[in-house]
């Protein structure tokens, strides 16, 4: 029983773990209130809804990061009618304030699990249409038995987690897309920026760049002086692109020395203008190849030419050294 449990422990993510345990809460809350509300008119709905979190709990807690994020989706609108449900109820006082106490659960997973255009989107939905039921509830009147400044904190602090759940999620993304040791975008950054870019040339027709970077003889560098020094060799020198480049270029590491720069509507020959720009005030030397896109090509391809032409460069580099050393 242990193993099985230590199983379901290992395969569950952020995301799961979330659903789980606002599931529980949830579903805690409506005990209270099949225990404690005496005066209630629709326990068989509290029942129902007492069944939905539990059983998605359980099931949640099985799949763990296999659950898809649409399912917590609509979990979270299944929960937003029966909440617009229970704020709308003018003789029973303490349903009203329970549902108001629940908002900010469902608010922080709107913010740190749905992308953020459907997460806006829904959350503006639910500041309406709460708002509305609120309003037309004479429990929430100046004079009601509850007040209209407890409404106001409900939707306030609504809004405060859903900006927290934001928060959390442009932090995940961040780490996931940022190299730690420069700054600047990993591979998965640079490709879903890249890919992002060729579909909007595709649509405005505008000249989009990259630029394939490769430190010249780095190995030796870290040989000689540490990695220590080649480490900060690298990213003072991204620190050095990125007050260079325009807003909206992006500089991403590959790995080890190699990196590239983005130049949306930049042409091979304005990218070569930056480049020349950039080489100024250079700490090590680099080597670079330009290719600039062309209809119908993808992101693996574009990169393909950046990068034949950056060791084309090099390789012409040391020809003429050679010819210059034998003469």
């Amino acid at each position: 029983m242990s193993g099985v449990m230590q199983r379901l422990r290992v395969s569950q993510d952020a995301h799961s773990y979330y659903l789980v345990f606002a599931a529980l809460l949830l579903s805690m809350t409506l005990v209270v209130d099949l225990l404690f509300h005496q005066g209630m008119d629709n326990r068989w709905f509290v029942w129902v809804l007492l069944f939905f979190c539990l059983s998605g709990a359980l099931v949640t807690f099985v799949l763990g990061r296999r659950v898809p994020r649409w399912v917590g989706t609509t979990c979270v609108v299944v929960f937003l009618i029966a909440q617009a449900y229970f704020l709308g109820l003018d003789d029973d006082p303490a349903s009203v304030i329970a549902s108001v106490q629940q908002l900010p659960v469902v608010a922080f997973y709107l913010g740190w699990f749905v992308r953020p255009r459907l997460a806006l989107a829904l959350i503006g939905l639910c500041l309406v249409v709460f708002s509305a039921v609120m309003a037309s509830n004479p429990l929430f009147a100046t004079t009601g038995a509850i007040g209209t400044p407890v409404a106001v904190h409900g939707l306030l602090g609504l809004m405060f987690c859903f900006a927290a759940g934001m928060y959390l999620w442009r932090r995940q993304v961040r780490l996931a897309s940022v190299d730690p040791l420069t700054g600047a975008y990993n591979r998965q950054g640079l490709l879903d920026r890249l890919e992002y870019q060729l579909s909007r040339r595709s649509l405005y027709r505008t000249p989009l760049s990259i630029v394939a970077v490769d430190f010249d003889r780095f190995k030796e560098l870290n040989d000689t002086r540490g990695h220590a020094a080649g480490d900060l060799v690298l990213s003072r020198t991204v620190e050095s692109w990125q007050h260079g480049i325009r807003a909206g270029d992006a500089v991403a590491r590959l790995g080890g020395d190699e990196f590239v720069i983005l130049l949306p509507r930049a042409t091979a020959k304005s990218a070569q203008e930056i480049v020349d720009r950039l080489r100024l005030n250079r700490e090590h030397p680099w080597s670079w190849g330009i290719a600039e896109a062309v209809p119908g090509e993808t992101s693996a391809e574009l990169l393909a030419r950046a990068d034949a032409t950056l060791y084309a460069r090099k390789r012409a580099r040391r020809e003429r050294q050679s010819s210059e050393d034998a003469q």
